[in-house]
């Protein structure tokens, strides 16, 4: 037995009792760090588990990253294609299939994709600009018809209706009610605007600088004057009955490097 004094009180301590003390004093030194083990792995585990979701994220946005710059190649590979074939020019084929794009991640140089995609674009910037010249020489083509009307005569050798002999007709007539819009069929610059003595009453002959010239014959009223631009749509004049003509109607010829032509050659889109 032990004797332990605090103070006044006098503590009769049995060996057993000191054992017991001590056994609960390591027991509870063992669960204190066993507790402190637990909490570790769980505070390590936590980090972990965030990292791994922050990982997940990154990789998440990586495969946005990535599907992105797919789709972006499989447009560009589309419209370089079709300008290509427009401006029969040959193209490179960028889509995504062939460059492997979605694969592995780890297989994928985003920063060398993003460089080849602003290459590919400064390229289709290019043929988009020869793609416009070439639609300015477009729409310097007579494709559409003059006005709306019934198609009353054609191209070539006819019957005159003054004379009843055979001759040749330059253009093609299109018979039309008085006073009704008639359109430039191209861009171009007026190069005649105003009467003429030789049957055509009054007309209008458009340069479109491009070896092609157009005439509009037998007008009602002339609308633009000489020197002027025009554009494809345009009115020009009205349908009249001047000059050689028997009913309203607009005689209208095409012309290419100075020789008459057929002009429904060129034009693309019937009138009913």
């Amino acid at each position: 037995m032990k004797v332990i004094r605090v103070g006044g009180i006098v503590i009769f301590l049995r060996y057993s009792l000191k054992r017991t003390l001590l056994t609960l004093l390591f027991v509870g030194a063992l669960s204190v760090g066993f507790m402190s083990a637990i909490i570790s792995i769980l505070v390590v585990k936590t980090i972990n588990s965030q990292k791994l979701e922050s990982l997940e994220r990154e990789n998440m946005m990586l495969r946005e990253t990535i599907k992105s710059i797919s789709s972006k190649y499989d447009k560009l590979y589309a419209k370089q294609k079709v300008l290509a074939q427009i401006l029969n020019l040959p193209f490179y084929e960028i889509s995504s299939e062939n460059l492997a794009i979605g694969g592995q991640i780890s297989d994928v140089d985003i920063d060398k994709l993003l460089a080849y995609a602003d290459f590919q674009e400064k390229m289709l910037s290019d043929m988009e600009r020869k793609l416009k010249r070439r639609e300015v020489e477009v729409r310097r083509i007579p494709s559409i018809p003059p006005v709306k009307g019934v198609f009353s005569s054609g191209f070539g050798v006819r019957k005159d209706p003054f004379t009843g002999g055979f001759e040749f007709h330059k253009g093609i007539d299109i018979t039309a009610p008085e006073g009704i819009p008639i359109i430039a069929t191209a861009d171009g610059i007026v190069e005649i605007a105003g009467w003429n003595d030789w049957g055509y009453g009054n007309q209008v002959v458009i340069d479109h600088q491009n070896g092609i010239k157009t005439r509009y014959a037998h007008m009602l009223k002339v609308l633009v004057r000489k020197g002027q631009k025009v554009k494809r749509g345009q009115i020009i004049g009205l349908v009249g009955s001047t000059g050689k003509s028997i009913a309203p109607h607009v005689h209208y010829e095409v012309y290419v490097n100075g020789k008459p032509v057929n002009p429904l050659k060129y034009i693309l889109v019937r009138w009913p």
